[in-house]
This record gives structure tokens, C-alpha cells and sequence, in this order.
């Protein structure tokens, strides 16, 4: 029972969850839960409520999304930011990638062109770095505050983000037994 996750049936969470499944196959990920079960994991409502929860001490341990854990850090609250799997056998963490087009036949396709160059800009990565949302940066040369780490800092996880979105519909039926509904 020192163990806190958001619940899984939404967010982020269901997100890692789906990947884990593709990753691990059907078995491997049910087990992985249904440990986390025995464990008597804590079921919370946000990633938010997690990082807080073991900012305050009653869980050493929240599964969360950078962003949550780094904004605790910036309040001084005492916790670490671990990636897991990072390790030379390790899977790698889950990134959860933020993404920008331009649609085919838009009304304004230069403008269009000017926001995506403005988004992947060095100056708006830094600006999103240091914000509360404390996204990761692609550029290399765009500074981070300490509790955001550079993405060639992070063993990222191999992983077909498509393969991802078609299992989060899947796995929702073990989702809602596994929390009990």
C-alpha cells in the first residue's frame, strides 16, 4: 500500500497502461496489474492528486506524468523524479508525444506553416519548458530547468504509438474489472 496511480479507465494512465500491453503482450501486462492489485495499490483521481499525495508523504511511490511531479518540485515539495526502465536491459519510460500538422487543404496553409515554425521554435520550447506544462524540449540547444530532463537524457520507449492508440479500446474491459466497476 505505498504505491499511488491515477485510475487507469482515463488519461495518461490508460495511455501507459495501453503501451504496456503492447509492449508485454496480454499476459505479461495482466500480471504486471494484477500485482499492482496485491500490492493494494492507491487509486487516485489525477495524476495531480498522485504527486500530491506522495509530496505529502503518504506514498513513496506515484506513477504521474513529468509535468505533475516537476510543478511539486518547483513548490519545494520533497520528491524525485525517477524514469523508469532507463537501465542498459530497461524498456524505457513512456513519452507521451505532443503533436502539431497542418491539414490538408486548410484555408490558410502559410499561416498555418507560420504557427507550426513558431510551435517548433527553440524560443516557445524553452518558454514550454519553464511553464507549468514542463514539456520536454526536442531542441538540443534549448535550456531546461533542473526538474525537466533533455529527451537525450531519457531512454524512451520503443514503442508504435498507433499500435498504442488501437489498445487503449481494448484493454477498457479489464480496466473497468480491474478498478471494480
Amino acid at each position: 500500500g505505498k504505491t499511488v496511480i491515477a485510475n487507469p479507465l482515463f488519461g495518461t494512465t490508460t495511455t501507459h497502461i495501453a503501451a504496456l500491453f503492447t509492449l508485454w503482450g496480454e499476459d505479461r501486462a495482466k500480471a504486471f496489474m494484477e500485482a499492482m492489485k496485491l500490492n493494494k495499490v492507491k487509486l487516485s483521481t489525477s495524476n495531480g492528486e498522485s504527486a500530491d499525495l506522495v509530496a505529502s508523504g503518504e506514498f513513496v511511490f506515484g506513477l504521474v506524468d513529468s509535468d505533475d511531479a516537476a510543478n511539486r518540485i518547483r513548490q519545494g515539495r520533497p520528491i524525485e523524479i525517477v524514469y523508469p526502465d532507463q537501465g542498459e536491459n530497461g524498456i524505457g519510460c513512456l513519452i507521451v508525444p505532443n503533436a502539431v500538422m497542418l491539414i490538408k487543404g486548410a484555408p490558410h496553409p502559410d499561416n498555418g506553416k507560420k504557427l507550426i515554425d513558431f510551435l517548433l521554435s527553440k524560443e516557445t520550447e524553452r518558454k514550454l519548458a519553464i511553464a507549468a506544462c514542463a514539456q520536454i524540449p526536442l531542441h538540443s540547444a534549448v535550456e531546461t530547468p533542473s526538474e525537466v530532463k533533455r529527451i537525450e537524457q531519457i531512454k524512451a520507449m520503443a514503442i508504435s504509438y498507433a499500435k498504442v492508440a488501437r489498445k487503449l479500446q481494448e484493454i477498457q474491459p479489464f480496466l473497468k474489472q480491474w478498478v471494480g466497476y
